[in-house]
């Protein structure tokens, strides 16, 4: 069949083209992936990565689709900013595309989307929603949603690395079929009531992450995205101003659900919280100050919150990207003591 008119939109992710290439073919995605070669065990998340030479011309050859196209609906056109270290070759380095998945800062298995964007093209999904970077959707000015709305459970890919239609989480207390097995929750994601963002500052914020996201940031984004690294760990509810902050964020990371995020091995997986850690690496990067000034006052913003536990910054998410190496915040503050670097263990806050 001639797909050549059938090209990804844009910031499509290839997982996405892939399945809505299925839908337009009238198959199932298994079917498409197995002519395309891409149906062996973690072929598709090894394309989904970095698509190989012979990949790349076969899927040419198949659909039409240009191979500088192909090439950056993967998720290697991040390799140069967000997504370090990534592997020339993960096709034929398994352990080491493993080793770099499981410390990227990479949100590749609980999803984040705008219902709002799937419901108008039909459950398509951009690529940069696999990163945490993306907390807000630019189109429709909403917080993007990473939980079901119905059972607050998290909502994750699916089988072919693409949103489910429906949240497939078992409550519980949840109810069960007649025959005693649990019942998913069921609840269409297309349905979720996204949070409005109700700061326009925020937006802008989120318009020079893509900036730095797309390689075309000015300094001064390099230096936002560098100090929101390390404040996405960092955050503590006293570095928020009481006036002119987003009060869903002032609420989020004073209630019980922000605070428990906090202990979570990746606090980067929660929108709201990359959303306030933006805003002030924002102003705490207004006034041009050095890393060894930022340090400070990040520094003294914690123990006016009472937190003088080192954070624990693991070894290897130094290496791989949660820091963004080289990042000079981040040396400035391990000299300060503000982090520690060291081996795997639940992180001090």
């Amino acid at each position: 069949m001639n797909d050549a008119g059938w090209q990804p939109l844009e910031d499509e992710s290839l997982a996405s083209w892939l399945n809505a290439l299925a839908r337009h073919r009238g198959m199932e995605t298994s079917v498409l992936l197995r002519e395309f070669q891409l149906n062996r065990d973690g072929a598709l998340s090894m394309a989904q990565t970095r698509l190989s030479p012979q990949a790349a011309r076969r899927l040419h050859r198949r659909t039409g689709v240009e191979e500088p196209r192909l090439h950056q609906v993967t998720l290697a056109c991040y390799a140069g900013n967000a997504l370090p270290h990534l592997p020339v070759s993960p096709w034929t380095d398994s352990a080491a595309l493993k080793q770099w998945s499981s410390w990227a800062w990479l949100s590749d298995h609980r999803a984040r989307w705008c219902a709002k964007c799937l419901r108008e093209n039909d459950l398509r999904w951009p690529l940069r929603w696999m990163l945490p970077w993306t907390f807000a959707c630019l189109k429709h000015r909403v917080f993007m949603a990473t939980e079901c709305i119905r059972c607050l459970s998290p909502v994750y890919f699916g089988r072919h690395l693409t949103l489910d239609r429906e949240c497939t989480a078992r409550p519980v207390e949840g109810r069960r079929y007649e025959y005693g097995h649990d019942e998913p929750c069921d609840y269409p994601i297309t349905l979720h009531r996204p949070l409005p963002v109700s700061d326009d500052s925020l937006l802008l914020l989120q318009e020079r992450i893509n900036a730095w996201l797309d390689g075309s940031p000015t300094p001064a984004d390099r230096q936002l995205v560098s100090v929101t690294a390390a404040m996405i760990m960092l955050i503590t509810p006293a570095m928020m101003h009481r006036n002119g902050e987003d009060p869903a964020i002032l609420c989020h990371l004073r209630g019980p659900h922000g605070a428990g995020l906090v202990q979570e091995r990746r606090p980067w997986a929660d929108p709201l919280r990359v959303a306030a850690a933006a805003g002030v690496a924002r102003r705490l990067t207004r006034s041009a100050a050095s890393p060894a000034e930022v340090a400070r006052s990040i520094q003294d913003l914690r123990q006016v919150d009472h937190r003088e536990v080192p954070w624990r910054l693991d070894a290897m998410d130094w290496a791989y990207g949660s820091a963004l190496r080289p990042n000079p915040y981040i040396d400035e503050l391990v000299r300060a003591g503000v982090i520690t670097i060291g081996s795997f263990s639940p992180y001090g806050i």
